[in-house]
């Protein structure tokens, strides 16, 4: 996560990618059934070989569509979870780190200079909790950092994940919308057909296979469990999981 970004710079490539995906999956779907409307009106005409030659095609081109139908599914039922999963990892950065890294300075700073000549056990005690204090503070700094950046991995994958959706779901729309205009006449649908069959198939494995490694990324970052609950159950700059005593009412 670099220096002065915001969720809102995430978010808006995250929703423009879903507004594509819809778009998309809207015109796939809408060619696809105007090339099988085609097909229909001009079955009497093309005769039963190639009218079974176009279905065979179509049914390969149904395939590719109903996979990539698939995963849009599932990724439309996470879209406002990940986009919370994006404003919470920079809640953590603006609403806890940002604050409490500021307390850093001033738990050692003294209000008054004089105090700089307090000497004696009560001095000596006055500096070791607020030394305890300021040790508390950078580590509720370093695990608010460390938590944000957990939960940003995982929004990120997903960021991703959509914005790769986005891009197969366009290609398979353009194909589809270029095959419906090459099958313009009777002559030329089996040819077009037959033409978006051998290009769909190549499209959408490649694309689910760049899925699938987005998708590894994800779960990585979920198993790294482990390493989130060491740093919520380390206590040692926060004895007991509070902080120091000398600032607990």
């Amino acid at each position: 996560m670099q220096p002065g970004t915001t969720d809102i710079e995430y978010g808006e490539p995250f929703n423009k990618a879903f507004d594509q995906i819809r778009s998309g999956i809207d015109e796939a779907v809408g060619e696809f059934n105007q090339i099988v409307e085609r097909l229909n009106d001009w079955r009497w005409l093309l005769g039963p070989a190639a009218v079974w030659w176009v279905k065979s095609n179509l049914d390969t081109v149904r395939g590719a569509l109903d996979a990539v139908l698939d995963r849009v599914d599932n990724a439309l039922e996470h879209q406002l979870p990940v986009l919370s999963l994006i404003n919470i990892s920079f809640r953590w950065v603006n609403d806890v780190k940002t604050p409490v890294s500021d307390l850093s300075f001033v738990t050692t700073e003294p209000v008054n200079e004089n105090l700089a000549k307090w000497s004696g056990d009560a001095s000596s005690a006055y500096q070791a909790k607020a030394g305890k204090q300021k040790a508390a503070v950078d580590e509720t700094v370093l695990k608010a950092e460390f938590i944000s950046q957990w939960l940003f991995k995982i929004a990120k994958a997903n960021v991703d994940y959509a914005v790769q959706l986005a891009k197969i779901v366009t290609s398979l729309a353009g194909r589809l919308a270029q095959a419906a205009s090459e099958a313009a006449t009777v002559f030329a649908l089996p040819w077009a057909v037959e033409t978006l069959a051998d290009s769909v198939g190549d499209l959408v494995q490649a694309g689910l296979d760049t899925l699938l490694t987005i998708g590894q990324r994800f779960v990585d970052a979920v198993g790294n469990v482990r390493d989130i609950a060491t740093q919520v159950g380390d206590y040692s700059k926060l004895p007991g999981g509070k902080w120091p005593e000398a600032v607990r009412g």
